[in-house]
């Protein structure tokens, strides 16, 4: 759930508040240095436990537990250890609000947190205060830990889109620790907002400051299908405006065509950003139906908008309680009927649960392999004469059923290991524990080029047959040679993963190849018909 907290070995005091915590905090620093995350936990309790009224005890409590659900693989575990994590800082901060490690430790934790747990605000809050940022007085922040404090700030502002904020920040990191890795990460970062800013230029700063006026823009803006520049004056309009039901409505028809888009460039420049659009097109669904809870449209639009997310939204309840209310409802039959099958579809979901957590913790019982027989797929065919030559089909099984269907792509390389093009690849790309679920070698191989034309919606198990027409991935005929044909999947939110490949020649004769079984994709095979 949450990523490594690099240098947290250093981040020790060099004086306690109250007798024996400092101490204590050199102990936890050092287990957790040793990797030993649950030992550096159990010397932090002991402390609270003799100093429960210490800021800097209840910090380093909840820093260590933070750490320890990053290092866990049940995702529901480590739900419940951020939650305890955030419960110790919340408490530091309480204790002492101008505590410097108190408001240091929350924002760190904040920042490196996935946005959808909603820490984010809270911790740029705590380390501009903490930095003197607005004018008021810095807090007395320990000189060594200063550049690292305006890195996660940097980091903080970079989430929240306000860019040059955020370049400031990473400015001052350059000022402060120059020749360090900080220097080197800041450099990083500032050359990353400069591509952003070429591919997606802002224009929010000419936006009125009416939210009427702004609403207006975003209608002629969704009219005009230019659904970026809507989401913006939308967003505007929700924020001068948090009444405006048609505001809010507006923004969640951009936002759903936002959604839709497959890979371009913008996934590139920042893995996050369709799952930040699932979490915004959740929030302004839940206020346009708190303002209108009685439109059973708003109901239905958000029961399958919640019934086809991602199940990190976390929404899955909340729209088969949607759903329940319009089947129920006298909306028209048709109405009715499709949210009786999404229903279905949400327990389905549900259902399919179990059997995973089957196949994901017990993999070596016999219950394990009932599941993956049970979720086991149809076959297709794949007839030659139905294509032009020279054509390779590539035949494959996805062989795991997950509440979702696992991101994948299809790609060709060549006998050097050179990219070549995208065959298929799923067309959306999502948080689980904490990291970004993604194709790490196709993303690696392809960086996002000819994606386009083979961006499509996302498979599921079963039997699957593509073909790739000899061509590259800016459409050119590619030579005779040896290929290698790759399959990479990611289950969620299971977190299982596989890379199947093939390599295959290609020439004058035709030829077969198959890949070794593996356990979630146990068939990949490819035929090649030259002309």
């Amino acid at each position: 759930m949450i990523r490594t907290i690099a240098g947290l070995s250093v981040l020790i005091l060099g004086a306690a508040q109250a007798k024996g915590v400092g101490e204590y905090i050199q102990e936890a620093g050092a287990w957790h240095g040793q990797q030993k995350t649950d030992s550096a936990v159990a010397v932090m309790e002991r402390a609270v436990a003799e100093h429960p009224n210490s800021a800097k005890a209840h910090a380093y409590l909840g820093l260590f537990v933070g750490a320890q659900a990053g290092q866990v693989v049940d995702f529901q575990e480590a739900g419940r250890l951020v939650g305890v994590s955030f419960q110790s800082l919340d408490r530091a901060v309480e204790l002492d609000p101008l505590d410097p490690d108190a408001r240091y430790c929350r924002g760190l934790m904040g920042t490196r947190m996935p946005e959808f747990m909603g820490k984010l605000g809270t911790a740029v809050a705590d380390l501009e205060l903490l930095l003197g940022v607005g004018g008021s007085e810095p807090l007395g922040l320990e000189k060594d830990k200063e550049a690292e404090a305006w890195s996660l700030l940097g980091t903080g502002y970079q989430k929240q889109r306000k860019y040059d904020a955020a370049r400031q920040a990473w400015n001052k990191v350059l000022e402060l620790a120059p020749g360090t890795e900080a220097t080197a990460q800041a450099q990083a970062e500032l050359e990353q907002l400069k591509e952003r800013a070429r591919a997606a230029p802002s224009a929010t700063e000419s936006l009125p400051e009416d939210s009427d006026e702004l609403v207006r823009l975003g209608r002629v803006a969704i009219a005009e299908e230019d659904f970026a520049a809507a989401a913006d004056a939308l967003r505007k309009a929700t924020a001068l405006d948090s009444s405006n039901l048609e505001a809010f409505v507006l923004l969640a028809q951009a936002i759903q065509q936002l959604v839709s888009t497959g890979y371009d460039e913008r996934i590139a420049l920042d893995t996050d950003l369709l799952t930040n659009y699932v979490f915004e097109l959740t929030r302004a669904l839940d206020r346009a139906v708190e303002l209108a809870p009685e439109d059973f449209d708003l109901r239905f639009w958000r029961g399958s908008a919640g019934i086809h997310m991602p199940f990190f939204s976390g929404k899955l309840e909340t729209a088969i309680k949607d759903l329940e209310m319009v089947a129920a409802s006298d909306a028209d039959e048709e109405t009715r009927a499709e949210a009786l099958y999404l229903l279905g579809l949400a327990y389905r979901r549900k259902s399919t649960s179990y059997w995973i957590r089957v196949v994901s913790k017990h993999r070596k019982t016999e219950a394990a392999g009932s599941a993956l027989r049970a979720m086991s797929p149809r076959v297709k065919r794949f007839d030659p004469a139905e294509h032009e030559k020279p054509v390779l089909a590539i035949d494959f099984v996805l062989g795991l059923q997950d509440e979702l269907g696992p991101q994948t792509a299809v790609w060709i390389e060549d006998g050097k290991g050179e990219y070549v093009a995208t065959v298929y690849v799923s067309g959306f790309s999502g948080y689980a524990r904490g990291k970004q679920v993604n194709l790490p070698r196709w993303a690696t191989a392809s960086e996002y080029r000819g994606c386009d034309a083979v961006t499509a919606a996302t498979i599921d198990i079963g039997h699957h047959i593509y073909f790739w027409d000899l061509t590259d991935w800016q459409g050119k005929p590619v030579g005779h040679g040896n290929y290698v044909v790759k399959v990479e999947c990611s289950w969620w939110p299971s977190m299982q993963y596989e890379l199947a490949q093939v390599e295959i020649q290609v020439g004058n004769k035709p030829g077969r190849a198959r890949a070794e079984q593996g356990d979630f994709i146990p068939l990949l095979e490819c035929s090649y018909y030259p002309k």
